[in-house]
């Protein structure tokens, strides 16, 4: 009887592993019809793309639509000033004469413009960009954009869960001596892996694998304190405003799937207020994934 009392809390174990996906159910409680959530990645690579009609479905059933941040919306001339450091600050005077040149040069290789055209830029982002630049640009946009679009082309409303200077304070709250060290390192990764990173991370995505993805995000010369303003933080704002226009119409709502999946995820805290939020199986179209 204890064996197989043991060999059934060993199944629960497995089922509620395997029990992941990128979409979630959310119902219950005060919405007057279930609404979405969605899992992204902010990259252009086709295998993103492969969801099947399952998703649709869900996107289709709601009559509006949510994102992190309203990308389309955007004053893009605050959002550049928003990306650069305070008067005085140069990445020429951060890094030394050698690091320079080799950004200097990767800078002219990858985005066609030398550094000098980004000295002011806060290192977290110009890592961001060099880092973007080798990855796969199969789709026009990245995920997140295209679920917008769609949105936009059926006539949903669209609502935005926080403010662009939301995510710049998350940034900010890095100090500027951790973003040069992270692009310091970055430059020096003569054995190019961030490829191999990136090719990991793609795969634990595709396999809802939100533990992998969270180790492989953990860096470990990042402040802990970092992580819980750019994700935890964040995720009490996702969660209210997404109750909020949740309770009034059905919505599909899009954000990074880090926000997704752990015990103080957006799904976590809506459970923890008496919403039942149930992931929704789905599967990837295996020709795409090739």
């Amino acid at each position: 009887m204890k064996r197989l009392t043991l060999s059934f809390f060993l199944l629960l174990l497995v089922w509620a592993s395997s029990a992941q996906s990128l979409l979630w159910k959310v119902s219950g409680k005060d919405l007057k019809k279930p609404s979405y959530l969605y899992g992204t990645i902010h990259i252009q690579d086709d295998r993103v793309f492969a969801f099947d009609s399952t998703v649709w479905h869900a996107f289709n059933a709601c009559e509006t639509f949510a994102m992190e941040v309203l990308l389309d919306q955007l004053d893009l001339k605050d959002a550049r000033e928003k990306m650069l450091m305070a008067d005085g600050q140069f990445l020429s005077k951060m890094l030394s004469k050698e690091d320079y040149e080799i950004l200097d040069s990767l800078c002219k290789a990858k985005l066609g413009v030398g550094a000098m055209f980004f000295n002011k830029m806060k290192p977290f982002f110009l890592s961001s960009t060099l880092q973007q630049v080798d990855m796969p640009q199969e789709q026009e946009q990245a995920l997140d954009l295209f679920f917008l679009k769609t949105a936009r082309e059926q006539n949903k409303t669209c609502f935005g869960l926080e403010e662009f200077i939301d995510q710049i304070n998350a940034i900010d709250a890095l100090k500027i001596e951790d973003q040069v060290k992270m692009l310091t390192e970055m430059l020096h990764d003569t054995a190019n892996t961030s490829a191999s990173e990136y090719d990991s991370l793609l795969q634990a995505y595709l396999a809802f694998d939100y533990a992998k993805m969270a180790d492989m995000s953990d860096a470990p010369s990042l402040p802990k304190e970092f992580s819980k303003i750019l994700i935890e933080k964040r995720n009490v704002k996702m969660y209210k405003e997404f109750r909020k226009i949740a309770k009034k119409q059905s919505v599909f709502c899009a954000v990074g799937a880090m926000h997704l999946g752990s015990d103080k995820s957006v799904v976590s805290l809506l459970r923890k207020k008496g919403y039942t939020v149930e992931p929704v199986p789905f599967k990837w179209k295996e020709n795409d994934l090739n």
